[in-house]
Formats: structure tokens, sequence, C-alpha cells
């Protein structure tokens, strides 16, 4: 039997608890709300992005990506402008266009000759930080790639796919013919030291009589020259010409002379006809020439899919190493659409998908190292007799050094090899040649210390 005092109790206890539990609640109305808490960014896929945007280059080869691009991010459409770079158009545009803030580009290339002007004016916007973070993107990139974008301070601007390191191309006819070898390393014996090179060059003379040259033209050594230096051409507002420059002049006019070279000069039509007729030795190119300049023009038939690459052609290493060209693409800092114009940049500079479809459609050097390592083992050149031409890249990718490099290396560079064509040719004494080039940089840049 229950007593009357348990019941009691009971329902004493339940009264408390009913009373606790509406304090409880009371209390809970008079407390000030908690802001909810936001839900977590959802990760956009590529799809999820949508709109135009306008991408502006001084190379075509582009044309061949955005395709790409598009298929990767089906609701973006891409339009891509060309601006040829000759006498320098392409860099004048940029120029005009973002200092009058005008309607610009959502992103924009560069080329290693001439994109630190970008970088200086500050036309790229920064994105090694949120929300681009690209520093958390670069490590399996070759280091310079994205060093060499860095401003003043230190951020990243600008990506690229490629990295560009040099060789030398050889026509294997011809060097059976003067070494009886077309072997890479018994060619390189005779390619890698300056001296034996030109000595290389006066045996092709000898034993072909004078009608096969060793170069189509001496400004074929200007990109491995220019990269012997170790400072910038400008060092505390002083011009500094070095040493190597004087000695590319002279040896210049020697190899013109003596018929060493055909006497044609780089980018110009018989420089270009002269990679089919059979009458010349040795290119100097980096990764890109090959693809861009050598394949196409030596072997059009084949660059087309019409025929086989013959494969008589080898890559030997040139008298010092060096690094040539290149392009990087970066953000407009002016642009409306920075978010569509950084996945253009992310996906061309840093996509492993992309970039080893590209290494393999085009045999272009890419800067992402874990698609070198992936492709390297197996990779072979038709082109080049089967050589892998990507294991020596891999080598001299890492030897790249651009610390020296400056913005206005691409006008002094023309400008100093303006002057050795007119040494060479015999129209200028040596040293009336190089008091001009000073005047010239003078022009170039007035405030800057010429003696």
């Amino acid at each position: 039997m229950i007593s009357k005092k348990r019941i009691i109790s009971s329902t004493l206890l339940l009264l408390v608890a009913a009373l606790v539990s509406f304090t409880v609640i009371g209390c809970k109305k008079e407390e000030a709300p908690k802001a909810a808490e936001a839900p977590a960014a959802k990760e956009m896929s590529r799809a999820d992005y949508s709109g135009n945007v306008v991408v502006w280059s001084f190379t075509d080869e582009l044309k061949d990506m955005m395709p790409m691009f598009e298929a990767e991010y089906p609701n973006v459409k891409v339009e891509f402008t060309v601006i040829p770079n000759q006498d320098e158009v392409y860099l004048n545009k940029i120029n005009t266009t973002l200092r009058s803030r005008s309607a610009t580009p959502d992103a924009f290339t560069g080329e290693a000759a001439f994109y630190k002007q970008f970088i200086d004016a500050g036309y790229w916007e920064p994105i090694s930080d949120a929300p681009y973070n690209a520093e958390e993107l670069v490590k399996d990139l070759v280091p310079y790639v994205p060093n060499s974008s860095r401003n003043a301070d230190g951020k990243i601007t600008a990506l690229s796919w490629q990295a560009t390191p040099g060789a030398l191309f050889y026509r294997r006819g011809i060097a059976k013919e003067v070494l009886g070898t077309d072997d890479p390393a018994e060619v390189s014996k005779w390619t890698s030291d300056l001296n034996k090179f030109y000595e290389l060059g006066e045996k092709v003379k000898e034993t072909t009589n004078g009608e096969k040259y060793l170069l189509a033209g001496y400004s074929d050594m200007s990109q491995f020259i220019f990269n012997l230096r170790d400072s910038p051409y400008v060092v505390d507002n002083k011009l500094v010409i070095p040493e190597g420059l004087l000695d590319y002049m002279k040896i210049a006019k020697d190899m013109r002379d003596n018929g060493i070279e055909s006497g044609t000069t780089t980018w110009q039509p018989p420089w270009f006809s002269s990679m089919a007729d059979g009458s010349v030795m040795c290119y100097i190119l980096p990764t890109w020439g090959l693809h861009y300049v050598l394949k196409p023009n030596a072997e059009p038939e084949a660059n087309n899919g019409e025929k086989e690459f013959e494969g008589d052609w080898g890559m030997a290493v040139p008298p010092a190493s060096y690094s040539w060209g290149g392009t990087w693409i970066g953000i407009n800092a002016l642009s409306e659409k920075k978010d569509l114009a950084w996945q253009v940049v992310k996906y061309l500079g840093r996509d492993e998908d992309f970039q080893e479809k590209w290494s393999k459609k085009t045999g272009d050097f890419v800067a992402n190292t874990k698609v070198q390592d992936k492709i390297t083992p197996t990779f072979s050149e038709p082109f080049l007799g089967g050589q892998n031409h990507y294991e020596y890249f891999v080598g001299e990718a890492k030897k790249i050094d651009v610390s020296h490099r400056g913005p206005w290396d691409f006008q002094i560079e023309n400008a100093w090899g303006d002057q050795v064509a007119l040494y060479a040719s015999g129209n200028k004494s040596f040293d009336q040649a190089v008091a001009d080039f000073k005047k010239a940089v003078q022009e170039i840049l007035p405030d800057v210390e010429v003696d």
C-alpha cells in the first residue's frame, strides 16, 4: 500500500520539476539569440561557373587550349583574341589599354622578354593569397615559373603551363657526313663548348666545300649568350654590358666573314626556308621551338599529318644552358570577372590533366613536375628519330635562373642585336657599334646612366 506521504512527495517532485522546467525555458527566452552558423561554403564545380571571359594573347597557341578549357567549363564562353607582337604591337596595345582603363581583357598573356613590365606596372592581379591562394597550388611546378612572376611584394601574379629550357637541334644526315656519326652523345661533344662549336662549323664548311653551314645565322646563338650573364643590364641605375655580349659581337663577325653561317637572320623568311632545304646543320631553339618552329618548317607535310616524320633530326647539348621565352597568363587587375579569369589562369597554369593532355598532343615541355615524372620514362619524339627530349629538358629546367631578368630586356637585347648585325655585315666598326648601342639604351631608358 502506497502511503499518503509518498504520494505527496511524488507530487511535490513533479511540481518542482515543472517549475524548474518553466524557469529554464523562461530564462532561455530572455537570452540573446545565438547567430546561426553559416553553412559551409559549397565547393563550386566547373559547371557552376558561367558567363563570358575575354582573353588576349600575342601567341596563337592558346587558340587550341581554349576549346579544352570550355569542354571542362561548359557554361563559360571564351572570347579569345590574338594580337601578334611584331614591332611590339601587342606590348603597346596592353600598355595603352590598361593605362587608359578602357575596355580590357579579363586575362592576358605576357612573354618572358617583356612581362616584367606588366608586373611592375601592376597590370596583373596578385594571386598568392585569398581568394586565389596560388601559393598552395604551385608546389608541383618548376620553381622558376611562378617565382619569376612575383611582384615587388613577393606575390605571384601569373602562371604558365610551360617551362622553356633550351637545346640544340641538328640534322642527322649532315652530322653523319661531317662527323661520321649522328649519335646525340657524340654530336654533343662538338656542340657543348663554344670553341669546339666553331671548330665544328669549320669542319662542316670543309667537308661540304662550303655548300652547307653550321648555322643559318649567327643570331641563333644570341639566346644562350644573353643567358650567360648573371646580373641585370641595369644595376644601381647604370647600364652594364656583360663581357659575353662583346665576345658575341666579335664571333658573329668571324662566323659571317668565314662562311660558318649562311648569312640569314632569325625569324626572317630565308631562315625558315633553310630548315627544309638541308643546307644548315644546327638550330639553337628552346622547347617550344621544336614544335612551333622547326617541325612545321622542316617537314610541313608530316607536321600536317600527311606523312610520317622521317626522323632526320636529333637533339644535342648547346654551348651553354639557357632558357628562351615562355608564355605567362595572369588576371587583369581591372577585370570585373576575376572569378572567371582565375579559372582560365588556374586551368592552364596548374591543371594536371590539361598539362598531360597538352604535352602528349604537342610535345610541349610543361611546368608541372608531376606530369614530367609521369610521361618522361616513355616519351619518344618521331621527329627526333625517337629520341626522348623530355628527359634532357627535365634536367635543364632545374638550372634556369631568371634572377637577372629585368623589365626592359626585350628592348635592350633588340638594340644590341641591331648593332651586332651592322658590325657583322661590315657597316660599322666595333667601337662605333658599341657606342651606338649605348645611345639606343639612353633613348629607351632616359633616366639610366650610360657611360
